[in-house]
């Protein structure tokens, strides 16, 4: 009995390392798609965005008769909380228990990182939308793990845009506010190098835990060490709470690195303390192409406000694996794996989604400041 019993869970590894050739089994049912985004926790807010992004792509891919033969999407998410332990768990659920086809994972770059394995020993691809740290695109594609994708560009990409353009400003003594993060520690480093390339220097790079309530001490210290801007690199409740806190200190300084200037933190920085705050970003709302356009419409009539950078790439995420699962002509992963390496779909924003040699797309990203209490896009660069 105990021989039959460790025979039969062997079996059982063996069958969900195989993960899933078809989420319907006989290629007639729905082709389901998995999301691990953080929908609890200090990140949960971005999480919701990127999944109403997901929802509008999937419901607009349905509405046009599906992805392939008439089979719609369907869409299962997971809450990965920004934890890797949680994330690699959200993963392995989609993959083993819900038995899709494709993923969409998993927006905090630590989680993407506990996460790539698994969809590799399972052989199901896995487009990521939104991480940011260069290790997942060193680890991709040449770097060994062939069945993760990646359509937003890393923050070394990023970084070497912005401080491009800030070399060319008035501020050349820049301090770096990071989460205590692989996403946080990753952007910072990679801020720093940039920085040092061109010529301007950091005055003290500062790493603050996920969940931290009171930035009063760092404020204190950019005000009075000769800091001339500060970059963050800091996310979701954590980014908003921080902007609130600098101005009601009266930080007077302008803000860079990776600020998402929307809703509650484009509120704050219409303050004239934080005039000339920029940021790089692959994404926003006011970038004037039709498909853009169109996506902001259909966005903020279903949801009532602009689509921000993660509803954009969860929504370009979906679109990305429909183009593919359509080619691939069903939706057994490794078809839609192989199809996903051969991609070249336009971007809403002008650019291209095309896979090179790591499976990283270069698609285009903007130098966005603040004039006048509105964002502008200054400058727009191939990543």
């Amino acid at each position: 009995m105990k021989r039959l019993t460790a025979a039969v869970a062997g079996m059982a590894l063996v069958l969900a390392a195989c993960g899933t050739s078809d989420a319907a089994g006989d290629g007639t049912g729905p082709i389901k798609i998995g999301l691990s985004t953080p929908l609890s926790g200090s990140a949960a807010s971005l999480g919701e965005s990127e999944r109403k992004g997901v929802e509008l792509a999937v419901a607009e891919v349905n509405d046009s008769g599906g992805a392939v033969g008439g089979r719609k999407l369907e869409l299962v998410a997971q809450d990965n909380a920004c934890n890797p332990t949680d994330g690699a768990s959200s993963v392995s659920k989609l993959i083993t228990q819900e038995k899709v086809s494709a993923l969409i994972a998993a927006l905090c770059s630590g989680v993407t990182l506990a996460a790539m394995p698994i969809a590799q020993r399972n052989k199901v691809p896995m487009v990521v939308a939104t991480s940011t740290s260069p290790d997942i695109s060193k680890a991709s594609g040449a770097g060994g793990n062939k069945f993760v994708f990646r359509i937003n560009p890393s923050d070394a990409n990023l970084a070497d845009a912005l401080a491009s353009h800030l070399a060319g400003g008035k501020a050349r003594k820049i301090a770096i506010l990071a989460e205590d993060s692989t996403y946080g520690r990753t952007g910072a480093e990679a801020l720093k190098q940039a920085l040092t390339k061109n010529e301007l220097s950091v005055t003290v790079t500062d790493y603050a835990a996920q969940g931290t309530s009171d930035f009063a001490t760092l404020i204190s210290k950019y005000r009075n060490n000769g800091t001339e801007a500060v970059a963050l690199y800091i996310s979701g409740a954590d980014h908003v709470g921080f902007l609130r806190q600098a101005a009601a200190a009266k930080l007077g300084l302008p803000l860079t690195g990776r600020v998402e200037l929307e809703g509650d933190n484009l509120t704050i920085l219409r303050d004239k303390q934080f005039a000339g705050s920029t940021s790089v970003y692959p994404y926003s709302s006011i970038v004037r192409t039709p498909e853009n356009e169109a996506f902001v419409k259909s966005f903020q009539s279903k949801y009532g406000a602009p689509p921000t950078y993660e509803a954009f790439e969860g929504y370009n995420a979906v679109k990305t694996l429909a183009d593919a699962i359509k080619r691939a002509g069903s939706g057994d992963a490794e078809a839609i794996q192989k199809a996903l390496e051969q991609t070249d779909l336009k971007s809403l924003t002008g650019g291209t989604i095309k896979f090179d040699a790591n499976n990283q797309a270069h698609d285009k990203a903007f130098i966005l400041e603040v004039r006048d209490g509105r964002p502008v896009v200054v400058a727009d660069v191939t990543t």
